[in-house]
C-alpha cells in the first residue's frame, strides 16, 4: 500500500512540475514586446493607427 502511494504521489509532483514548466515557459514568450504602440494618423488616408508603424489600410510607413 505504501509502494502505490510513493507512485502516486511521484506522479503527481510530475505532472504538477511538468504544468510549472509548460505556463511558465509561454508567459515568457511574449510576441507583442517589440511592438510600436505610440498612436499616430497615416498622413496618407488619415486612419488612426493604434498600434504599429505601418497604416493597415494603405500600408504608408509612420512618418
Amino acid at each position: 500500500m505504501g509502494l502505490y502511494l510513493f507512485f502516486i504521489f511521484a506522479i503527481l509532483t510530475l505532472l504538477f512540475a511538468i504544468t510549472i514548466y509548460i505556463t511558465g515557459k509561454n508567459k515568457r514568450e511574449d510576441t507583442y514586446t517589440d511592438l510600436e504602440t505610440e498612436e499616430w494618423y497615416c498622413p496618407e488616408c488619415g486612419f488612426h493607427v493604434q498600434a504599429g508603424d505601418k497604416c493597415i489600410y494603405c500600408d504608408t510607413s509612420k512618418p
